[in-house]
């Protein structure tokens, strides 16, 4: 899981989902924005589960996936994952492999 202090602020959430740079996926869409420090911000809509419960865990989830994953390559950066419906059918390891390869997938692409 990300920090606290490097999750977005609502100001900032606004401000990079507007100018960021977007990669669309299967079961998200990441967006992608420079800064010297790693931001992230994990997007799970009612669509994805109505339960709470459930889209708190996948959220959970996504973030230690992005930090792992910027880790390793060594990337900062703004990231904004939005995770799309298609995503909760998905297996946990599936799914978990799904969101590492995206996000290496977009490190590589910037």
């Amino acid at each position: 899981m990300l920090a606290k202090s490097a999750r977005l602020s609502v100001t900032e959430f606004n401000q990079y989902f507007k100018s960021g740079k977007r990669f669309h996926f299967t079961h998200c869409t990441i967006i992608y924005s420079p800064l010297d420090t790693l931001h992230g911000s994990v997007v799970v809509g009612k669509k994805v589960s109505k339960k709470a419960v459930t889209r708190n865990t996948i959220r959970r989830r996504v973030y230690a996936q992005l930090r792992t994953v910027c880790d390793t390559h060594h990337k900062t950066g703004v990231f904004i994952i939005i995770i799309k419906p298609a995503y909760i059918s998905l297996s946990r390891k599936v799914a978990l492999a799904d969101i590492n390869k995206h996000i290496a997938e977009v490190i590589k692409k910037t």
